[in-house]
């Protein structure tokens, strides 16, 4: 074996065929599983073993510093590691922050400058925003934040004079304010001597534009440039790109536009669409051979991501046998979709001995996984939320846990602590640490101790208030909870609007969307302490403690998360499943409203929608499961639901079909149209008659 050649053995063809292109312009079209990051190292090592780079010459750029780290430690292993230390394997970040720490000087910019972070960039656009707000108008950092991040990703700086794009849920009134504020949040963050994450790429295309000689030295440090998951670049990314290849134009591009998913924080696909455009002679390799799924699970993606209009043409195959066809089931609402899966998941550990791990419930929105935690809890099997938080860990829902925790038992410190601020009251560490002494001395409970800090005079003006209405709210409801006067999910819902928490969510979320999100969360939990009402063995005192039992909060039987990342099933939005795999994966939710999402149907976004079902079908190795319900709650109402258009676009001979009744089993399987709006048609009937009653 020539040692020319040793890093391209056991490629396929066209694998080979990439590593290969090392002059010019290349853009490999990776589809889904094709064994896009074996090309990238062994192109890299390919380059190495034939002296046409040294290691320090070639630049590798990727999205996360986890895929960094794998590309580097695959890299070690081809040339070994202190030569892989050698590459420079980077994020887009990380790689422009050790430019700027080295020339941010020749933009003004000072060498000791502080990374300001997301909670940092907030607290300045507060300050900002505190000097607009008024009785009449009333605006939210957080809204400002993410259109501010939108702009600078798109490359669009406050003077310019262009127009500034908007998050698709900003209000009219904010654009309006938007230039003056992004204006004035720059010189903010100038003063503190900040950059947030996103002027980190900007500062960096500014240096490059106004100082010629460092872009220079920047072009000639590297002989070769690759970019991973190139249809994940917004225009930034892009124009930082091209400037450093323009010289000698060495650079290689991997990615798949049909996985192009993330155009709400700027990835425009057109990047690797209009490739050619900007790079007339470049190469283009397609990988198509998918070495992870079925070929029934392929042939259903490939049918679904053709009837996308903007796309480059690419048919995924596989040699790993048919397997089993896609099963569709359609259940009456949320509820019976997550004990549906949980049947069906144990179904297939019976026949195939799978284990809990090998298992993903990917569904479009966080909110979904509460009704699938709360079963998978009850049925003892371990799980892990990943790209977002398990339910009973999210704020909102301890906030309002924790406020029940305190009525139940005065003495619970931790939730007394989480509370007490929770809406802000202005009461201040030096208070509370009166108030620990107190306790301390006294043995007196936390809210003892705060009302003698008033009788005392210890507390400051500004905090005499917040702790007095405080020690009202917590009196008045605690005193309603013992007497059992009234039911405790009324309780619960006059403590709610007693402390105006809807209103704080609105306050201080970044955008309406995520205030809806996280307050739909909060009535998930009223309505779970309802149902525990509704048990004769559930009164008063004994449902609020059942239910903070059944939480887990408190709980030895939850699962720690190194054991569940070991043996759990996974939980996660599709967005955080890209580049996973799993021998089995169920779709939730494949309804019209979520899979396409209403707000992406509104705007003319079913491309990408299309593209992110298609994510999630290509995830599965083994086989691929399909849930959707005939209603569903969404925005606090029960609504009919009908099946995702994209499940309309799998052929009839991949998928198996199986309706379940309200209640009990298993009615028909591949069941016609006609079957399935029966099956609606009679759970609607049900409902009703339950409401009449």
């Amino acid at each position: 074996m020539s040692p020319k050649t040793r890093y391209l053995q056991g490629l396929n063809p066209k694998q080979r065929e990439a590593a290969r292109a090392t002059e010019g312009p290349v853009l490999v079209l990776a589809g889904a599983g094709s064994g896009k990051t074996q090309v990238i190292t062994r192109r890299i090592a390919h380059i190495v073993a034939n002296g046409l780079a040294t290691p320090d010459e070639i630049l590798a750029v990727t999205f996360t510093n986890k895929a960094a780290a794998e590309m580097r430690e695959r890299v070690g292993g081809l040339i070994g590691a202190s030569e892989a230390k050698k590459v420079m394997l980077s994020t887009f970040h990380s790689y422009c922050l050790k430019i700027l720490r080295t020339h941010c000087e020749r933009i003004g910019i000072r060498k000791n400058f502080s990374i300001a972070g997301e909670s940092d960039s907030r607290t300045l656009l507060r300050r900002v925003v505190d000097d607009m707000n008024s009785q009449t108008m009333s605006y939210s950092p957080g809204m400002f934040q993410s259109t501010i991040s939108l702009c600078k990703n798109t490359n669009v700086l406050p003077d310019e004079g262009g127009t500034m794009p908007l998050a698709s849920d900003t209000d009219a009134k904010y654009g309006e304010q938007l230039p003056d504020v992004y204006t004035k949040y720059q010189s903010a963050l100038r003063a503190a001597n900040s950059l947030d994450f996103d002027d980190l790429l900007l500062m960096t295309l500014k240096l490059w534009r106004e100082c010629p000689d460092v872009l220079a030295l920047c072009r000639g440090k590297f002989k070769y440039v690759m970019v991973d998951e190139y249809q994940d670049t917004n225009a930034l990314q892009f124009e930082l790109i091209r400037l450093l290849v323009e010289a000698h134009r060495n650079f290689c591009v991997v990615g798949d536009d049909d996985q192009s998913i993330y155009a709400w924080r700027g990835a425009d696909p057109r990047n690797i669409l209009e490739f050619e455009k900007s790079f007339p002679e470049a190469k283009i390799v397609t990988l198509d051979q998918n070495y992870r799924s079925t070929e029934t699970i392929l042939k259903a993606a490939n049918s679904v991501i053709k009837n996308n209009g903007s796309r480059r043409e690419k048919q995924l195959w596989s040699e790993l046998g048919v397997g089993r066809p896609i099963d569709w089931i359609t259940v009456s609402d949320e509820d019976a979709e997550a004990k549906e899966a949980v049947k069906w998941l144990k179904y297939i550990q019976q026949k195939t001995g799978a284990r809990y791990s090998d298992f993903a419930m990917l569904y479009r929105s966080n909110i979904q996984s509460r009704p699938l935690e709360v079963i998978l809890r009850q049925a003892g099997i371990p799980y892990v939320v990943v790209g977002g938080q398990d339910f009973f860990e999210r704020s909102e829902v301890k906030d309002i846990i924790s406020y029940l925790k305190v009525i139940a038992n005065p003495r619970d410190e931790a939730a007394f602590l989480r509370v007490v601020n929770m809406p802000r009251r202005g009461i201040g560490d030096n208070t509370l640490h009166r108030a620990h002494d107190i306790c301390r001395e006294e043995g007196a409970s936390l809210g003892m101790a705060l009302s003698e800090v008033l009788k005392r005079g210890k507390a400051p003006k500004r905090a005499e208030q917040g702790i007095q209405e405080f020690l009202s709210v917590m009196q008045k409801f605690r005193k309603q909870f013992t007497e059992g006067k009234s039911s405790l999910k009324t309780m619960v819902e006059d403590l709610i609007l007693k402390i105006d928490y809807r209103g704080e969510l609105e306050r201080t979320c970044k955008n309406p969307g995520q205030a809806q999100a996280r307050w739909n969360n909060v009535e998930v939990v009223v309505n779970a302490i309802g149902e525990y009402e509704e048990k004769e063995e559930n009164k008063g005192k004994v449902a609020l403690q059942n239910f903070l039992d059944d939480s887990h909060l408190n709980s030895d039987k939850n699962f720690s998360k190194e054991d569940r990342r070991k043996t759990g099933v996974t939980l996660m939005t599709i967005h955080s499943s890209k580049g996973l795999e799993f021998p089995f994966v169920f779709i939730m939710g494949c309804e019209d409203g979520l899979m396409p999402h209403d707000k992406s149907m509104k705007e003319n976004g079913i491309d990408e929608e299309r593209r992110l079902f298609y994510v999630a079908l290509t995830r599965g190795k083994r086989h691929v499961t399909l849930f959707d319900a005939l209603t569903r709650v969404r925005g606090g109402r029960e609504k009919e639901c009908q099946p995702s258009r994209f499940l309309k676009e799998l052929p009839a001979e991949l998928v198996k079909r199986h309706i379940r009744a309200a209640r009990g089993g298993m009615v028909a399987t591949s069941a016609g149209e006609d079957d399935v709006a029966m099956n609606r048609s009679k759970v609607q009937a049900k409902r009703k008659a339950r409401s009449r009653r």
